[in-house]
């Protein structure tokens, strides 16, 4: 049987002061996001954010002050996943949350 893919949903929740204002919801290879031993991590996730050099929502609204923590929702396979981060962000925007991205 041939191995899948897996992916990792996670959240990025942006805070200025004390206050969170935004929410993203975020889709990525799960070996991305694996520390030492082998297990997803949020904040090997964090970190390579941080070192993310090119203009995305993150970087802009790091220039702007506001800190970031990583939340792990779930893995799964492509589909699993999708379905995941699409249900994550469809409960956040029912919340009254503001997000920095959309359903997919």
């Amino acid at each position: 049987m041939a191995r899948t893919k897996q992916y990792v949903v996670y959240t990025r929740e942006f805070a200025k002061g004390n206050v969170k204002n935004k929410v993203g919801v975020f889709l990525d290879e799960a070996k991305n996001a694996l520390d030492t031993n082998g297990n997803v991590n949020g904040g090997v996730i964090k970190f390579k954010n941080l070192k993310m050099k090119r203009s995305t929502p993150t970087t802009n609204l790091m220039g702007k002050g506001y800190d970031f923590s990583v939340r792990v929702i779930g893995t799964g396979n492509y589909e699993v996943a999708k379905g995941m981060k699409n249900s994550v962000i469809a409960l956040l925007k029912d919340n009254g949350k503001t997000l920095i991205n959309k359903v997919a």
